[in-house]
Order: structure tokens, then C-alpha cells, then sequence
């Protein structure tokens, strides 16, 4: 005799309830994730997450309260595959000099894929509004210091390597670099790319090189 509905054991229909949620979650994350890449996080709409993840609207709100909630998750992913990136780039055992080449030619790389087409990276976003959120501050910054922190350790390699100024500090090397980021990430330098496409290559050579420019 099957049993009825109120009889069935509840730990398997709040499994299947759970599991349903899950999945529903995943395919908005999913969706919220191909249209940030494609249009920006600017140009779309909780309207246009719904539709392509066939939820409704009601459900993304359930399930992430805003569109600032998943722009976060989706911030959050990037810079830590961003960080990952560079790490890769920079942690192969190379000469100093031929790592600060790949990692200038992986940001130039960067910026001439934004200056081609309509996504956004995050970390180099463009957008006011994304920027002055407090928390997405609070991932950039987090983010900006893992990089640091990666660069000091490839500094510490050119001056074993005789590559870079012994006499240079620490407290220096963490303002410099500030600076050479802030490059990157402040909306109001970025329309200079699409100026001077061959600015990120003439940076990474001051960077490098300083300004003797003597690179033999």
C-alpha cells in the first residue's frame, strides 16, 4: 500500500526541495554571469537575468535579495581569477626580467580585449557606480593587495637577480605600485587606452627599465 503524501519520509522532500533551490540559484548565477561578461554589469537588468535563467523575477530577489548581491558574487569570481592569473604568470622560474615582461604583456592583453568588445572586467571597470559600492571596494582592495603582495615577492627576486635598486623599500615599492595600478582601475584614466594603444607597454617599460630607458 503507498503511502500518502503527509505519510513520506520529510528528510527526502526537503533533499529534493533543497537540491531544486540549489540548482534554480546556480542557473541565475549562471545567467547573471554570461550577460555582466557580454553587456556589463551597467546594462543589465534583473529583467534580462530572469528571462535567460527562466526564473522569475520574484525568485532571483528570494534567492539574492538584488542585482548588488549577485554583481558581488560576480565581482568576487573575477578578481580571484584575475589574482590567480597573474599569479601564473609570475610564478614560473624565470629570469626577473622576462616575468615583468609576461606580466606587462598580460595586462596589455587585458585592456586591448576591452577596448575590443562590450564586457566589463571588474577590477578594471569603468563604471562609477560599481566602483563607490563599499563592499565591491572592499574586494578590489583585497584583491589589489594579494597583487601587491605577488610583486613585492618578484621584486625581491630582481634585486637577488641585480635587477632591481638593493636600496629601494618596501613602504617605496607599496606606493609605486599603488600608483601603477590605480592606472588600470580608475574610470577616469581608462579612456587613455583607447587613445594610446601602446600605453601599457610604454608603463610596463618605466616599470621595468625606469626612466634611463636603457633595456640591454
Amino acid at each position: 500500500m503507498s503511502k500518502s503524501p503527509d505519510q513520506q519520509p520529510k528528510g527526502k522532500t526537503i533533499d529534493g526541495f533543497t537540491r531544486r533551490k540549489e540548482q534554480s540559484k546556480e542557473e541565475i548565477r549562471k545567467a547573471a554571469r554570461d550577460l555582466f561578461s557580454q553587456f556589463g554589469v551597467d546594462k543589465v537588468s534583473i529583467v534580462d537575468i530572469a528571462r535567460k535563467a527562466n526564473v522569475s523575477q520574484a525568485t532571483i530577489y528570494n534567492n539574492f535579495g538584488s542585482k548588488e548581491a549577485l554583481t558581488r558574487e560576480f565581482v568576487t569570481t573575477a578578481v580571484e581569477h584575475l589574482v590567480n592569473r597573474v599569479q601564473e604568470v609570475l610564478i614560473p622560474e624565470k629570469p626577473y626580467r622576462e616575468k615583468m615582461a609576461a606580466f606587462i604583456q598580460f595586462l596589455s592583453a587585458i585592456m586591448t580585449y576591452e577596448r575590443s568588445s562590450v564586457a566589463v572586467d571588474p577590477i578594471f571597470t569603468s563604471s562609477l557606480d560599481l566602483q563607490n559600492d563599499p563592499e565591491i571596494k572592499k574586494i578590489r582592495l583585497t584583491a589589489q593587495e594579494k597583487m601587491t603582495t605577488v610583486m613585492l615577492t618578484l621584486i625581491q627576486e630582481g634585486k637577488k637577480q641585480r635587477q632591481v635598486n638593493p636600496d629601494l623599500s618596501e613602504e617605496a615599492l607599496r606606493i609605486y605600485f599603488a600608483m601603477f595600478m590605480d592606472v588600470f582601475t580608475n574610470p577616469k584614466l581608462q579612456h587613455q587606452f583607447s587613445r594610446h594603444p601602446n600605453l601599457v607597454q610604454e608603463l610596463g617599460a618605466l616599470m621595468i627599465y625606469g626612466l634611463s630607458g636603457q633595456n640591454k
